[in-house]
C-alpha cells in the first residue's frame, strides 16, 4: 500500500512539473476591459507585446469594453482557470463598480491575483482654450454656479468619478458628472467643448497634453507625478487630505494552477524590470509596481475595504 501511495505522489509531482513546463500549449488571451486608446488598453498591450517578445508565446489582446469595465472581468471570472484567459483589472472596475452596482463576481473570491502592474494619479484637465487656467479657477466657478460645471469621466464608478465626488466633499463644490464609456470619448468631447473638465489617467491624456490640446490643472495623488512635475497636487492646493491613486493589476479566474500563476508572475516582474518598459510606463505617468501574487491579493482586499468606507462616507451612488 505504501508503495502505491508513494507512486501516486511521484506521478502527481511529475504531472505538475510537466504541466508547468508545457504551459502555454495555446494562445494566451489578455482581456483589456475598456475601449482602445485608454490607459488600461495601453498597459495591456505593452504587457502582451513584451510577453510575446520575451517568451515567444502567442499572446492576444481582447478588448471587451462595457458595463463600466466590468464586462471583461465577468467574462474572465467565468473562464476556464487553466491560465489562458487573464485580465487587466484596476480600481475602477474591480473595486469601485462592485460597491455601486450589483455585479456577478466577487472582487476577491472570483479571481486569482497574478501581480500588480502599476499606479498613476488622476489628472484634472481643461481644454487648451478653456477659461479655467488653474484649479483655483475651477473651484471659484463651481462655487458661483453650483452643479453647472460639467466634469467628464470614464464612467460611473470610475476612479475619475470618485475623484469628482471627493472634490465635492472636501472642496465643498458641486460638479455635474458626465459619464462616458471610457476615457477616450470623454477626452474627445473635452476638445470639442462639450464638457468643461475631464478626470483621466495620465496615460490616456498624454497624447492630448503633448499635442498642446489640453491643460493639466491638478493631479489627485498626495505627491506630484514625475511625468508632470509642474502640475500641482490637489492636496497642496488647500485640501491636504486629498489622495486618490489609480492602479492596474493582472488577474485570472479563481482556481488557477499555482505553478501557472508563479510562471506568469515571474514573466510580469521580468517585464516590469526592463529599462525600456519602465521608461515607456513613466512617459505615460505610470509607476511600475512589481510584486508577488500574495502581495497583490492582500492589496486588493485592503483597497476594497478602504473604498467601501469612503463611498459610504461620501454617499456616492
Amino acid at each position: 500500500m505504501f508503495h502505491k501511495i508513494l507512486s501516486a505522489l511521484v506521478l502527481a509531482c511529475v504531472s505538475c512539473v510537466a504541466s508547468a513546463q508545457a504551459y502555454p500549449a495555446k494562445a494566451i488571451h489578455v482581456v483589456s476591459p475598456f475601449t482602445p486608446g485608454g490607459g488600461t488598453d495601453y498597459i495591456a498591450r505593452l504587457f502582451a507585446t513584451k510577453l510575446a517578445e520575451t517568451t515567444k508565446w502567442q499572446v492576444v489582446v481582447d478588448n471587451k469594453a462595457g458595463a463600466n469595465g466590468t464586462l471583461g472581468l465577468i467574462d474572465t471570472a467565468h473562464a476556464n482557470p487553466a491560465g489562458y484567459d487573464i485580465v487587466v483589472g484596476q480600481k475602477d472596475n474591480l473595486i469601485i463598480s462592485p460597491l455601486l452596482t450589483p455585479v456577478s463576481f466577487d472582487p476577491v473570491k472570483s479571481f486569482t491575483p497574478i501581480g500588480m502592474m502599476g499606479t498613476t494619479p488622476i489628472v484634472i484637465l481643461a481644454a487648451a482654450d478653456s477659461p479655467y487656467k488653474s484649479f483655483a479657477d475651477v473651484v471659484k466657478a463651481a462655487k458661483e454656479t453650483p452643479g453647472k460645471l460639467t466634469f467628464g469621466t470614464s464612467g460611473t464608478g470610475s476612479v475619475s468619478h470618485i475623484t469628482s465626488e471627493l472634490l465635492r466633499q472636501q472642496a465643498d463644490i458641486r460638479l455635474l458628472h458626465v459619464p462616458y464609456k471610457g476615457s477616450t470619448p470623454a477626452l474627445t468631447d473635452l476638445m470639442g467643448g462639450h464638457v468643461a473638465l475631464v478626470g483621466s489617467s495620465i496615460a490616456s491624456a498624454m497624447p492630448f497634453l503633448q499635442g498642446g490640446k489640453m491643460r493639466a490643472l491638478a493631479v489627485s495623488t498626495a505627491k506630484r507625478s514625475p511625468t508632470l512635475p509642474d502640475v500641482p497636487t490637489i492636496a497642496e492646493l488647500g485640501f491636504p487630505a486629498f489622495d486618490v491613486t489609480a492602479w492596474w493589476g493582472l488577474l485570472g479566474p479563481a482556481g488557477m494552477p499555482p505553478e501557472v500563476v508563479a510562471r506568469l508572475n515571474a514573466e510580469l516582474n521580468k517585464i516590469l524590470a526592463r529599462d525600456d518598459v519602465r521608461a515607456a510606463l513613466r512617459e505615460q505617468g505610470i509607476a511600475p509596481e512589481p510584486g508577488t501574487p500574495q502581495a497583490f491579493g492582500d492589496f486588493v482586499k485592503k483597497d476594497f475595504t478602504t473604498w467601501k468606507d469612503i463611498i459610504t462616507n461620501t454617499g456616492m451612488r
